[in-house]
């Protein structure tokens, strides 16, 4: 991954933000699930925003957050929404390391992982397949 900043990346766009949260207690991982229950409604008015899910892995008491974007520079309207803003100050209130991992659309799998000729299927993350018009939630 390079260092150069989202708006400055070429390409079809597109990404997946997993973010996770080692928390000590149960008591945490509840917080966190709370935390994404509540300001979700408000990250669903960022454009590019597609959706999140939350993977909670009780027992080693591990959430993971998956988000999905279409356009990867829309991560930086994040720091305009006051309750996430907010919210990313709680984890470490309360003991719970974060870590976040970003990928962004690379082309069709065949041609990065195989090296064969991109057979010209449509980005998943941020086209509807052909026969379908395209849905962007507002």
């Amino acid at each position: 991954m390079t260092a150069f900043p989202l708006r400055d990346r070429p390409g079809d766009g597109g990404a997946v933000v997993i973010t996770m949260f080692n928390c000590r207690t149960r008591r945490n991982v509840l917080l966190v699930w709370w935390l994404h229950y509540r300001i979700k409604p408000a990250i669903q008015r960022v454009k590019g925003f597609l959706d999140v899910r939350l993977f909670i892995d009780w027992r080693r008491r591990i959430v993971r957050s998956v988000s999905l974007w279409t356009d990867p520079a829309a991560l930086y309207d994040l720091g305009e929404v006051g309750p996430h803003v907010a919210a990313t100050r709680l984890p470490s209130r309360f003991g719970i390391e974060t870590s976040c991992g970003f990928y962004q659309y690379e082309g069709d799998c065949g041609a990065v992982m195989f090296g064969v000729r991109p057979n010209r299927k449509p980005n998943p993350i941020t086209l509807a397949h052909p026969s379908q018009p395209d849905h962007h939630p507002e």
